[in-house]
């Protein structure tokens, strides 16, 4: 059985790094066959990126293209690439080589054993303090809130069978968390774990705000719990309130000392500026949270594309 293999690689702004991510991903392909492709998703880059992979994929057909209209996002351009895949399973790599694509003949392994997707687990990250720590509480909140059975540091990087890829063609989502949604659909999988460098050449694409978005969309997009959480919250406050508002009942009516201090001798201002702090503030975030949830529903509501191909090359003779 002559097995095909296709690799698919997001790409924005990576024109640097094109070159050696081609030749690594072939180096680590052909150790498993010689039948596979390598689809290169521009989302929307205003570099030289087009131009160099449309360079390269004129040298060999195995190089394709699906070029986005504008950047859509790292999520949706996972997608567009899994929406042009052929090959019988299906490798998801980034194209900064953060991720080892040496990995490869051992998730082919795996995938030849009967697992239906094979994911990076990252056992080790590089990258500044701050970063470190925001990904290790991120991934604590959504372990904790999540009722996805993968817990580990998911990825994006894995291997999927093409069955799993058409699987995750139906889910009609637009909030994307590619990486929840590879687990939520289940079947046999498998974590490898590996230590993640940190890039070589050019910069990250994912800047705070990407990142919170991307936090965000994997707590909501599979856990209610947090509204649960407000609920509870909201109870608690509520019976703190009534025992305080008892408490200062009596300690009028008893004119009893607390804490050393007769209630006429305190006004309660700074007691009654506290709590409309507080209280504002907690109102407020959870005004957000809910918010969060009604933007994600209108979102969805919408109907609009994940993204819009502008072109594709090499792929089924489209031009």
């Amino acid at each position: 059985m002559n097995i095909s293999l296709s690799v698919i690689v997001p790409c924005f702004n990576e024109s640097e790094n094109i070159d050696n991510c081609l030749k690594k991903l072939k180096e680590n392909l052909i150790k498993i066959t010689e039948n596979f492709e390598i689809i290169f998703v521009d989302d929307g880059s205003i570099d030289n990126t087009f131009s160099k992979l449309f360079s390269l994929s004129k040298i060999d057909e195995r190089i394709k293209i699906v070029k986005l209209s504008r950047n859509f996002g790292h999520q949706n351009a996972i997608y567009a690439g899994l929406q042009n895949v052929s090959g019988d399973c299906v490798f998801l790599i980034d194209a900064d080589l953060q991720d080892p694509p040496e990995l490869f003949p051992e998730m082919f392994k795996k995938w030849k054993d009967g697992y239906k997707v094979v994911y990076g687990v990252r056992k080790k990250r590089q990258g500044t303090l701050f970063k470190i720590i925001a990904y290790k509480l991120y991934h604590k909140i959504f372990n904790s809130l999540s009722n996805l059975k993968n817990k580990n540091d998911l990825v994006d990087f894995c291997l999927m069978d093409v069955s799993i890829v058409k699987q995750l063609l139906n889910l009609k989502e637009k909030n994307i968390y590619f990486r929840g949604l590879r687990s939520w659909i289940g079947f046999k999988q498998i974590g490898i774990e590996y230590d993640r460098i940190d890039r070589k050449v050019g910069i990250s694409k994912y800047n705070i705000f990407n990142l919170y978005n991307l936090a965000l969309n994997g707590i909501l997009n599979f856990s209610s719990k947090p509204l649960t959480l407000i609920l509870f919250s909201g109870i608690i406050i509520f019976v703190l309130s009534i025992l305080i508002i008892i408490f200062y009942f009596f300690q009028k009516i008893f004119n009893f000392e607390f804490l050393g201090v007769i209630p006429e001798q305190v006004p309660g201002f700074y007691t009654i500026i506290i709590f409309i702090l507080l209280f504002g503030s907690f109102n407020l975030i959870c005004l957000g949270l809910i918010g969060e949830y009604i933007g994600r529903l209108y979102e969805e509501s919408k109907s609009r594309p994940k993204y819009i191909i502008e072109k594709t090359f090499n792929i089924n003779d489209k031009k």
